[in-house]
């Protein structure tokens, strides 16, 4: 069991979890599955966790009391001591993201496993850097900046260099295949589901890249094929970031490389099926020259040359531990 006794709800630590969590609601702007429940989290590794059932863990000394500290010193913080306050709140700004991201369905289409190794680097590294990135908004919604303005200016390691260097890696290539920007990219990627994440990184290409020759009944199977040509390579990031031997840099040099394995894999299987698909409406085409024909008689645009579209009608396609350096990890139980 990762939690030990709970934390009494009306003491000062709990409510100023809560107004953490409510702030990450607010700059996320989806809801919060919550339960109320917050304990100490008593693994020696952990710091804190994102429980499914809704609950929440965090360690006492390397959480609890830096944030404690922070309100109660009546001083500054010391250079070493606003390090540990920062990474405090990194630690429930991250576990309170956690808590926003649905599960999903892993019995539907194109869904996986929420803690299938690469699902569990894509979740880690989307909740890692959007947790840097709004730490600093987060800290000023709840006022904690009026305490110890300097918190600010602090810059906190990355728990996860792997799981966010191939996150982001992730998103370049994927915004590369279909053509959207980056921010489009991570946006679909966070607001899905944790099953269904894969999904919609599949489905972007497919609506972006294939749909105007992809067949209707042919989505199911083409949304597999991308996803495979993806996922393999995202699993090994685990073992890159579990790694206790390479440095912070090595982790994210490792994390991005096996990224680059992975978007590669996807634009040269993109690049295929679209050839394919476009052959065979080209094909489809030739085979009956007197539609073209006709359509010329009656004044009709021919159809696009190797265009799914023109060749076959109208039937177009549709469409959670968080490591700490050198300090106990963080993230969502169970873990793998």
């Amino acid at each position: 069991m990762s939690e030990g006794r709970p934390v009494p709800r009306n003491s000062n630590e709990y409510l100023w979890v809560q107004s953490v969590i409510r702030s990450v609601e607010k700059l996320s702007g989806r809801p919060s599955r919550w339960n109320g429940e917050l304990y100490e989290e008593t693994r020696p590794n952990v710091a804190g966790s994102a429980r499914d059932d809704g609950g929440m863990t965090l360690k006492v000394n390397e959480v609890l009391k830096p944030i404690a500290q922070a309100y109660t010193a009546g001083r500054p913080l010391t250079p070493e001591e606003l390090i540990d306050a920062q990474d405090a709140v990194l630690t429930v700004v991250h576990e309170a993201k956690h808590l926003t991201n649905a599960l999903g369905d892993e019995s539907g289409p194109g869904a996986t496993e929420v803690y299938s190794p690469d699902t569990l680097v894509v979740e880690e590294g989307l909740t890692e850097t959007w947790a840097h990135e709004n730490v600093n908004d987060v800290i000023q919604d709840i006022g904690m900046d009026r305490v110890q303005p300097e918190l600010l200016g602090v810059d906190s390691p990355d728990s996860y260099p792997a799981y966010t260097a191939a996150t982001d890696e992730l998103v370049r290539g994927t915004a590369d295949v279909t053509g959207l920007s980056q921010s489009q990219v991570r946006e679909q990627l966070d607001q899905a589901p944790r099953a269904q994440r894969w999904g919609a990184a599949a489905d972007l290409v497919i609506e972006n890249r294939l749909s105007d020759v992809l067949p209707p009944q042919d989505r199911e199977a083409v949304r597999t094929e991308l996803l495979q040509s993806m996922r393999p390579a995202i699993a090994d990031v685990v073992g890159t970031q579990r790694d206790r031997n390479l440095s912070d840099v090595a982790k994210s040099i490792g994390g991005h490389q096996h990224a680059q394995r992975a978007v590669t894999a996807l634009s040269t299987t993109t690049a295929g099926l679209e050839e394919q698909y476009r052959n065979a409406g080209a094909q489809a085409q030739q085979q009956s020259p007197e539609v073209a024909h006709l359509r010329k008689f009656l004044g009709g645009p021919p159809p696009q040359a190797g265009s799914y579209r023109g060749g076959q009608g109208d039937g177009a396609a549709p469409d959670n531990v968080r490591s700490l350096r050198a300090k106990p990890e963080k993230g969502q139980s169970p873990s793998l």
